[in-house]
């Protein structure tokens, strides 16, 4: 019986299923044919079957009815609700075109602005430009793990980014290009930078809460600033939308590196410091005396955690005057802790040697703690045949770190007692920069307009009071218990120190401004011809005047009593030392100077459009003047210098569309890349290990640039890229190597500084893929890169202390990767308001120091990082969201390629390589509430 009642049941089921009939069917824009995400698709005759498109506007009904007819409704907001009548026996699958909904008054018809913030807009960006272009939509960097604009640039094809030494990531490298060979735009025009040394600009300062969308051009047109070679990062702030909106989020998260035992988060008393180096306060024949230098610098404090990390922002805007006028306002705050751990193997060549040994060990601690600030306010008005609009931005970072150093010699290993010196670096760093644009553009006829734009902008960088402290300790090694002499702090309990004495210290006082003032003018006539053809010729100019001024001061220290024992432990001890000034006057740095730049530009252009692709034809002009003046005049060193030079930059494309969803482009322009103020200064100082030195007889690089991409763009939301690029660079500038009589012996002196070195080439490959199925996505990219450049070096002739000049050696470029690629996951279940988001980030080895010796550069291991996001949508405008960065926690190796038999003894060393430093940065996570009204 029971037999029986079980195929029974069974049958009836299978009799359901095969009954019950599933239809598929699309959503899209009736007018631009583009998918419809999220769309709800219901039977009016069956209340319980409902499903949602998904990231591809597909859908799947099940349960239907296998005959008979059903009437479908399909909503979705701002398109007017459709109802269709199905008959499921003679449908698998059906197309629904969706109307807008254009609310009338009157015979007013009042319709939305062009959407820039969604996925479907930068794709359809990317397609339609005149240049080879990726971009990033608001959309996508607000799911994306990534709070600031360094960390969302990383996920584009052919872009990896440089850290800074506590692990931040800051600056953009592109297809294998250094950080010079870029330049930044906020809202199209050129910002400066306040790095104190070059022009680029750290990213990491920008909250990405504050974009609208990031567009990374890869290949210039003559109506663009012609010093860029790897690419240009365009950072669009958010604009007014098409009706009232507020936009809030919050968010508290924490870092588990201090977590783990041992990483206690060190402070300092930064509202007691020195505000102005002596020097500047009193003037330079005034002798600075103990009394004018505060102590909070160095008295320290220790703390089991940091307080919880907050993000933070809100943006209102609107449009009045029936959409002429539009205003949006917009701020941002991070308010966040941090720490890293380096260690960190100091290397030199010994004579008649050809691997480097290890001769110092030291483990570094950083605790950091960086409040970024942003606002971003704009308006624009739009009158019959014109349009204003004025642009405001502003950024700020202040960055408090402490960073413990401990060193201990190699030759100490293995006796009793060693001595290890622990150092104290405190800093309190602010950058900031602020920008304010207003730019018309005006129809003067239906094919002739003119637009114009000024701007005025300015980028600071204060680092007061940098202070140094050094203590030398004995440490007794039998106290250890076998304990690793050279692994903990200088307060771990396993150490017995024996003295404590004080070894030297240095106040550091810079800050620097870089001023500008830029002008654009562009005029542009269309013409039309028959079948469709039309020339849109261009000609514009622009000026910007620049102005920067650099000023370094520094006073050394000793201790009062050089054998004066220090009471207390641990890091109370660093308050608690006796000094004298040993340089009371500071003779201010040869760094102090003032700088003056002027470049003009003017260009023409013409494109040519048809049904069947576009031409695009240009040529630009610039000359740049750079004054310099040292604000001392040294021995053999001149007090101004002066370059001034043209230069002549054409440029071609070809867009040729075969279908309305496929593109192919081939593109040439030359660009060149100018030597920072900092590089072609006549200083000197020393350095680390060698001297440093300016020069003023650098030349700025000239690079030619070719790139071939294919396009297929599927669907509205999808799209395949492929393409290959070549560069080729005359008098690439790189850091080198130089003596006065070709060899290193007693009394030669050497310097490291910046030169021209030959030529070199740079070539690659990259595609760039966007996917979605149903409710899953996926967006992959892969670059390879390679580059060669031929440099002289120093090698060691065994058996002799001279060393052997003149020897040469191929290498890529700095920073360059060969191997670079993302891939992220994506599921987005509109109807139940779920999205996530599981990216992962690949950047292949890659060259991060250049060394004088043969075989002695140093190289970054192969990094892999996986992030994840993910967040939950409500009906009423509130959303949950959570995201999680280094979930592998994967730290940075960086080493050398060869092997020293010596090194081999110290712990974490490899018998293929050197291992010269590593960095760990731990997790990060943040949990958070968004509104949208």
């Amino acid at each position: 019986m029971k037999r029986i009642l079980l195929s029974a049941a069974l049958l009836a089921a299978a009799t359901t299923s095969i009954q019950a009939h599933t239809l598929d069917g699309i959503v899209k824009d009736n007018k631009t044919g583009e998918p419809l995400i999220g769309t709800v698709i219901r039977v009016k005759e069956l209340p319980n079957v409902s499903t949602t498109t998904g990231l591809d506007g597909t859908f799947t009904l099940h349960e239907l009815p296998d005959k008979g007819k059903v009437t479908i409704i399909v909503s979705y907001m701002s398109y007017k609700t459709r109802e269709m009548v199905v008959d499921v026996a003679k449908k698998d699958k059906v197309d629904i075109p969706m109307d807008e909904d254009l609310k009338q008054l009157g015979e007013v018809v009042v319709t939305g602005h062009r959407e820039y913030r969604s996925d479907r807009s930068a794709i359809e960006t990317v397609k339609n430009a005149g240049n080879v272009l990726n971009v990033m939509s608001q959309q996508s960097i607000q799911l994306s793990p990534d709070v600031n604009v360094a960390s969302v640039l990383q996920r584009v094809s052919g872009v990896t980014m440089e850290r800074d030494a506590s692990g931040e990531a800051s600056y953009a490298i592109l297809r294998g290009m250094d950080k010079r060979y870029n330049y930044t735009l906020v809202n199209g025009v050129k910002i400066p930078s306040p790095d104190d040394k070059n022009r680029y600009i750290p990213l990491n300062i920008f909250p990405s809460d504050l974009m609208d969308r990031l567009v990374v051009s890869k290949s210039l047109t003559a109506d663009m600033e012609g010093d860029a070679a790897g690419g240009v990062v365009d950072m669009v702030m958010k604009d007014a939308p098409s009706h009232f909106q507020i936009l809030a989020n919050a968010a508290i998260g924490a870092s588990d590196y201090f977590w783990k035992d041992g990483r206690d988060y060190l402070t300092s008393n930064r509202s007691d410091y020195t505000k102005k180096a002596p020097y500047e306060a009193f003037g330079k024949d005034y002798k600075a005396q103990m009394s004018d230098f505060k102590k909070g610098p160095v008295q320290l404090k220790s703390h089991s955690m940091p307080s919880p990390n907050f993000i933070g922002g809100l943006s209102i805007g609107n449009r009045f005057w029936n959409d002429r006028l539009g205003v949006m306002l917009a701020g941002s705050v991070q308010n966040t802790f941090r720490g890293t751990e380096r260690t960190y193997n100091s290397v030199k060549m010994a004579s008649g040697e050809q691997a480097m040994y290890i001769s110092n060990l030291q483990h570094r601690y950083y605790s950091i703690h960086d409040l970024t600030t942003g606002a971003h306010a704009k308006i624009d008005l739009t009158l019959t045949g014109h349009k204003l609009e004025w642009y405001n931005m502003y950024v700020r970072t202040n960055s408090k770190g402490i960073r413990y150093n401990n060193s201990v010699n190699t030759e100490y290993i293995g006796a009793d007692s060693y001595t290890q010196d622990d150092e104290v670096r405190s800093l309190s760093t602010t950058q900031s920069i602020f920008a304010t644009n207003l730019k018309g553009t005006h129809h003067l006829t239906k094919d002739f307009t003119v637009d114009w734009s000024g701007v005025f902008s300015q980028a600071k960088e204060e680092d007061p009071d940098r202070t140094y402290v050094t203590l030398t300790n004995t440490v007794s090694r039998k106290a250890e218990n076998g304990g690793d002499a050279v692994s903990g702090s200088i307060w771990d309990a396993n150490k017995n120190i024996i003295k404590t004495l004080p070894k030297g210290a240095e106040r550091r006082f810079q800050h620097n401004k870089d001023t500008d003032w830029a002008g654009y003018i562009n005029l542009s006539y269309d013409t039309h011809f028959a079948n469709s053809v039309e020339a849109l010729w261009k000609a514009g100019a622009q000026y910007r005047r620049k102005e920067r001024s650099n000023r370094y001061y520094s006073y050394i220290f000793n201790p009062a009593d050089i054998s004066q024992r220090l009471d207390g432990n641990g890091i109370d001890q660093f308050a608690h030392i006796d000094w004298v000034c040993k340089t009371p006057y500071s003779q201010a740095s040869q760094l102090n100077y003032d700088s003056k730049e002027h470049i003009g530009g003017a260009y023409a252009m013409v494109t040519m459009k048809s049904e069947v692709g576009e031409l695009n034809a240009g040529f630009r002009a610039e000359h740049t003047n750079q004054i310099y003046t040292m604000l001392q005049h040294f021995r053999n060193m001149g007090q101004v210098g002066e370059q001034s030079y043209w230069d002549y930059l054409p440029s071609a494309s070809i867009k040729w569309t075969p279908t309305k969803k496929m593109n192919v482009r081939l593109s040439y322009y030359r660009s060149i890349n100018r030597p920072g103020f900092y590089e072609i200064v006549p200083y000197q100082i020393q350095g680390e290990e060698y001297q440093e030195k300016g020069n003023p007889n650098l030349k700025r690089a000239r690079i030619d640039n070719i790139d071939l991409r294919w396009e297929w763009f599927p669907s509205k939301t999808e799209q395949i890229l492929a393409g290959v690029f070549y560069k080729y660079l005359k008098d690439p500038i790189e850091q080198v190597f130089v003596t006065s009589d070709g060899k290193i012996g007693a009394g030669t002196d050497a310097y490291y500084m910046p030169d021209n070195l030959g030529n070199a080439k740079n070539m690659g490959f990259e595609i760039d893929v966007i996917k979605y199925i149903r409710h899953f996505g996926v967006k992959a990219n892969y670059t390879y890169t390679h580059s060669e450049i031929t440099t002289s070096k120093r090698e060691y002739q065994e058996g002799s202390a001279e060393y052997k000049m003149g020897v040469t050696q191929t290498r890529p470029l700095v920073n360059q990767a060969p191997h670079t690629a993302n891939i992220s996951l994506l599921y987005k279940d509109t109807e139940h308001g779920w999205n996530a988001q599981l990216a992962s980030s690949f950047t292949g080895t890659k060259l991060a120091l250049v060394s004088p010796f043969k075989d002695a550069d140093q190289w970054d291991k192969a990094m892999f990082g996986l992030d994840l996001s993910a967040e939950k949508q409500f009906k009423n405008g509130i959303s949950i969201f959570f995201k999680a960065n280094n979930l592998l926690d994967a730290k940075r190796e960086r080493y050398l390629k060869t092997v020293n038999k010596s090194n081999l003894e110290y712990e974490g060393q490899k018998s293929d390589k050197t291992i010269v430093g590593t960095y760990q940065y731990g997790r990060t996570f943040l949990l958070g509430v968004r509104y949208k009204l």
